[in-house]
């Protein structure tokens, strides 16, 4: 009788290798199941292509694209005839700049036409939507221009403050400084002077350029009964400009300015003297804060505290 060895449950059981092998849907605990390839997704050969089929996609995607492109310049063509002229560029059409903008009946000059006009006498304003007008004056010696340096630097200081504002012009002669101070943007120039033929020329070269009653403004009067006046009227201007023959006595008219008269707070006075004349640092309310001499000509800033 053969003797068998009775087993037990520790007994290990002999390895079967074919266990080793999950079958599909078996999975250890924790594990992710089994997913298969969805059959719509490209397989992995697909990457390997011919030469000749990489070719022919391409050309399919651009046929594709071109008739995307017809049937966006199709609308774009259905929006310019809704729209009129003013429609959107076409991808077929050039950019054309468009120069500076010109309101009906009226032809604005580009900065190109700005900077070729030159600035060779005193009688032409040097900047401004007036640059490069001439304007008249007689020939007098008695009568002396101020010189058209003079004025570019004067105007490259005080450009903040003159435009939109409103500008004095005391001793005016011809009015090339009020006027200059209008084509550079001044809302109201005014202008004071005593003689009748200057104030002529001053209102031929308003009619010159264009510039209406409203922003320009004649007074023939002496300086110190028009300061006098306005001083009652209490009427005030943000700068003041005083060219004054050199050999006239100043301080009548220094003494209405030291009490503030026609100047408005923090506005601004410029005396135009020979650059041999002095004027105090400060008189009354008033501050010099700048002196600019130009050849024989000085020029002296001076603000209202």
């Amino acid at each position: 009788m053969e003797n068998r060895r009775p087993t037990t449950n520790n007994t290990p059981r002999p390895l079967n290798r074919t266990n080793n092998f999950r079958k599909q849907g078996d999975s250890p605990s924790g594990a992710r199941g089994f997913q298969p390839r969805d059959s719509q997704s490209r397989p992995r050969n697909d990457r390997f292509q011919s030469r000749d089929n990489l070719n022919q996609n391409s050309e399919n995607r651009n046929q594709s694209r071109d008739t995307r492109l017809q049937g966006r310049d199709n609308n774009l063509g259905r929006d310019n005839n809704r729209r009129g002229d003013a429609g959107f560029l076409s991808r077929n059409d050039k950019f054309q700049p468009r120069g500076r903008f010109a309101s009906k009946g009226k032809t604005l000059k580009t900065w190109e036409q700005e900077e070729q006009i030159r600035i060779v006498s005193d009688m032409q304003v040097t900047d401004g939507k007036h640059r490069g007008k001439y304007l008249k004056s007689t020939t007098s010696a008695k009568v002396r221009p101020t010189a058209r340096r003079i004025r570019e630097v004067m105007f490259r200081i005080l450009f903040r403050r003159v435009r939109a504002g409103r500008f004095l012009d005391l001793c005016a002669g011809a009015g090339t400084v009020g006027i200059e101070a209008i084509s550079r943007g001044a809302l109201l120039g005014t202008f004071v002077e005593r003689s009748a033929q200057m104030c002529s020329y001053i209102k031929k070269n308003l009619e010159s350029c264009d510039i209406k009653e409203g922003h320009g403004e004649i007074h023939k009067i002496e300086v110190v009964p028009f300061l006098k006046r306005m001083e009652k009227r209490r009427r005030f201007w943000d700068v003041v400009y005083f060219d004054p023959p050199y050999d006239s006595n100043y301080d009548e008219v220094l003494a209405y300015f030291s009490r503030g008269a026609a100047l408005k707070p923090h506005g601004v006075l410029i005396i135009e003297h020979h650059a041999e004349m002095f004027f105090p640092e400060t008189f009354g309310v008033m501050k010099r804060w700048r002196v600019v001499v130009q050849g024989d000509t000085a020029l002296s800033f001076y603000e209202k505290n």
